[in-house]
C-alpha cells in the first residue's frame, strides 16, 4: 500500500535518481556527485517502504486480531536509566584502573550489573504489548537477586549509619540512644502488626524518610569524627602496641584472668615467693629451663601467686628494622601477658622465629621488678 508519506519518499527518490543521471550526463561521465545523488535515492526509497509498511502510523483495517498486530500499533519501549548508569560504570573502571585497585573492582561488577539489568528490560519491554505483563516478567528474572542485594545494601546502609554515630556521642549517652532506637524500632513494628491495613505507602514514606535522615546524621558525624577518648586510643594505638612494664596500660583494663581449659599450653610460669619456676609436661618437679619449637605456635601460661600485680614477659632476640636511606635499627622481640592479680593467671601465644643459638642474646622468660629468670631453648 502506498500511503501519503511514502508517496512523498518515492517521489523524492525518483527525483534523485532522474538528477543522478542528469549529472552524469551532464558531466561527461563524472562519478561523485552522481553516486551522492544515487545514495540520496536509495536512502529516500528506502524510508519511503518503511512508510508503506507502517502505514505512515496509522492502522486503517478494521480486522481487530489485525489492528492489534500491526507495527504501527506496538507500544514503544520506555525511558530507562540503565544506559548511562552502564557508562557511569566504565568511567568508575578508568578511574579504578589509575587510582585503586578496589575502585577498579567496583566498577566492574557495576558495568555487569547495569548491562544485566539494561538488557533484561529490554526483553520484558518486547514480551507483550501489556505493560503490567512485561514488568512481571521483569519481576520473574531479576527480583531473586535484586531484592536480597537491595536488602544486603539497605541494612548496610543502617548498621553503618548507626556505627559512626554511637562512635561520636559519649558512652553514657551512646547506651541511652540504643535503648531509644530499639523502642522506636519496636513500637513502629508494633502498629504495623496490630494495623495490619495501614496505607503501605504511608509506612514506605515514614520507613524512607527515617532512612534518608539516618544517614544524613551518619554522614556528618563521621565527618566530624570519632570522640576524643577514641580518637587518643587510636593514635596511641592501645591495644596493638602492648608496654611489658610493670606499669599498668590501657590493655590491662578489665582483662580476663583466667585461661580457657582447651589451651594446648607448652609450659606454665608460676611467681611464687618472688621465685620464678615452670611446670612442663613430662618433668617432674619445678624447672629453670624451658624448650620451645621454632616457627610453631606456642602458649605460655602465667600464674602470679606473689601480692600486686605482675605481668610475665618473653624476650626471643631482635630483629633489624629499616627505616630507609640506608638506616637501620635492631629491635627486640617480646611477647608478655597482661597485669596478673594474686591468684589470677594469663596466657599468651608466641611463634619464634629463630633458633636460640642463632641470637646474641640468650632466650629467657622474666617478670619485671622481679630477680631471676627461665631460660628458654628453641632448637
Amino acid at each position: 500500500m502506498i500511503t501519503t508519506g511514502s508517496k512523498l519518499l518515492y517521489g523524492l527518490g525518483g527525483g534523485s535518481l532522474v538528477a543522478a543521471i542528469l549529472w552524469f550526463i551532464a558531466n561527461d561521465g563524472g562519478s561523485i556527485g552522481s553516486v551522492a545523488l544515487l545514495f540520496l535515492a536509495t536512502a529516500l526509497v528506502f524510508f519511503g517502504a518503511i512508510a508503506s509498511f507502517t502505514r505512515d502510523g496509522h492502522v486503517l483495517s478494521t480486522d481487530v486480531a489485525q489492528h492489534a498486530s500491526s507495527a504501527a500499533n506496538q507500544r514503544p519501549v520506555g525511558r530507562s536509566l540503565w544506559p548511562i548508569g552502564t557508562a557511569m560504570s566504565f568511567g568508575v573502571v578508568v578511574v579504578g584502573l589509575v587510582s585503586n585497585p578496589g575502585i577498579f573492582k567496583v566498577g566492574v561488577a557495576l558495568v555487569i550489573a547495569m548491562l544485566g539489568e539494561w538488557m533484561v528490560q529490554a526483553h520484558a519491554e518486547r514480551s507483550s504489548g501489556d505493560a503490567e505483563y512485561n514488568e512481571r516478567v521483569r519481576g520473574y528474572i531479576v527480583h531473586p537477586l535484586e531484592l536480597p542485594v537491595a536488602g544486603a545494601l539497605l541494612l548496610a546502609v543502617v548498621v553503618l549509619s548507626f556505627s559512626r554515630i554511637m562512635l561520636t556521642v559519649s558512652k553514657d549517652a551512646g547506651a541511652l540512644l540504643f535503648a531509644l532506637a530499639g523502642a522506636v524500632v519496636l513500637a513502629f513494628g508494633a502498629l504495623i502488626a496490630f494495623k495490619p491495613n495501614l496505607n503501605r505507602k504511608v509506612v514506605g514514606g515514614i520507613c524512607g524518610v527515617a532512612l534518608v535522615a539516618l544517614a544524613g546524621t551518619g554522614v556528618a558525624t563521621a565527618l566530624d569524627g570519632e570522640r576524643e577518648q577514641l580518637v587518643v586510643a587510636a593514635e596511641e594505638d592501645h591495644f596493638a602496641h602492648r608496654e611489658c612494664t610493670e606499669e599498668k596500660g590501657y590493655a590491662d583494663k578489665k582483662a580476663a584472668r583466667s585461661v580457657g581449659s582447651k589451651s594446648s599450653i607448652a609450659a606454665t610460669i608460676t611467681l611464687s615467693g618472688g621465685v620464678l619456676s615452670a611446670e612442663v609436661d613430662g618433668f617432674s618437679g619445678p624447672q629453670q629451663s624451658v624448650t620451645l619449637q621454632r616457627a610453631n605456635p606456642s602458649t605460655l601460661v602465667f600464674v602470679n601467686e606473689d601480692d600486686g600485680y605482675r605481668r610475665m614477659v618473653l624476650k626471643y632476640g631482635t630483629v633489624t628494622e629499616d627505616l630507609g636511606d640506608g638506616v637501620t635499627r635492631d629491635v627486640e622481640l617480646e611477647a608478655c601477658t597482661l597485669l596478673v592479680d594474686k591468684g589470677g593467671q594469663q596466657s599468651f601465644t608466641v611463634t619464634i622465629p629463630q633458633p636460640s643459638f642463632a641470637a646474641t642474646e640468650p632466650y629467657s622468660i622474666t617478670v619485671p621488678g622481679v630477680e631471676g629468670r627461665i631460660e628458654v631453648v628453641v632448637p
